[in-house]
């Protein structure tokens, strides 16, 4: 009788320990699955409707807001105008901490190219140059001047315009010094070489900026029935690609105008 009890005391001593270390498993489980909850994360821009990729996946469109792992993340907004070859694309590095909430604000600010005939003008924002024409600017300047010897400063209004390339046509100052450099100048200006140069190379650019523009025309339909973020990628450098062709036909086409006029 008491061999029978001394075995039914065992029996309920491993039961008991059992249960203990299955419960003890089930509490490191739950603390497991309480660190690596999930985190939200709201993302905003100044310009609505910009596209999301997070961690190199597309998360959709902001305002947005996710629920994502703890940890280091990578995300990349791209504006909500992805064939202007002067947006805005952001990219970042951020470190999300567990069971808090992240709220990540970005301004997406477009772009213009200045561009001035002649060429060459320097770019001033208040007193500070800041580069010579042609130039890339934000417009989150609210406005630039143009300046070059020999002809009459010019004031730019950039902020909040819809246009992309704003040209400008520097009007002479006919002083002293504009003349000797005219003089100076004047066997040079009046070469056709010079018109065929600018003519040729008006046609070339014209024709770069065309291809590139095709090609990532095609390679965003292509994105967009694939969702490929590759394919995204190519567009923004084609894109890119025409948009310096372009410039450089509307600066190959200022020389050829202004070679004319100056004939």
């Amino acid at each position: 009788m008491r061999s029978l009890m001394n075995v039914a005391l065992c029996v309920l001593l491993f039961a008991a320990a059992y249960g203990q270390q299955d419960a003890d498993s089930v509490s490191t489980a739950d603390s497991s699955r309480s660190a690596t909850v999930a985190t939200a994360v709201i993302i905003e821009t100044n310009v609505e409707g910009a596209r999301v990729f997070w961690d190199g996946d597309s998360v959709g469109v902001t305002p947005l807001t996710i629920n994502v792992e703890p940890g280091r993340h990578f995300v990349r907004i791209i504006p909500p105008d992805v064939q202007n070859w002067l947006s805005d694309i952001v990219e970042d590095s951020i470190e999300v901490e567990p069971q808090t909430h992240r709220s990540l604000t970005y301004n997406l600010n477009p772009k213009v190219l200045l561009l001035s005939t002649p060429s060459g003008a320097q770019v001033l924002a208040g007193d500070s140059v800041i580069g010579v024409t042609p130039l890339v600017v934000s417009t989150s300047r609210p406005s630039v001047r143009l300046k070059l010897q020999g002809f009459e400063e010019d004031s730019l209004e950039i902020a909040n315009t819809d246009q992309r390339i704003i040209s400008t046509h520097l009007k002479k100052t006919w002083n002293e010094d504009a003349e000797d450099i005219s003089l100076n100048a004047s066997d040079e200006r009046r070469s056709p070489l010079r018109i065929y140069m600018a003519g040729a190379a008006t046609l070339i650019a014209g024709s770069a900026a065309a291809y590139f523009k095709v090609k990532a025309d095609n390679t965003y339909s292509d994105y967009q029935q694939t969702g490929d973020p590759g394919m995204l990628s190519k567009t923004d450098r084609l894109d890119a690609a025409a948009g310096i062709a372009l410039a450089a036909t509307q600066l190959s086409l200022g020389l050829f105008t202004y070679f004319i006029l100056t004939e």
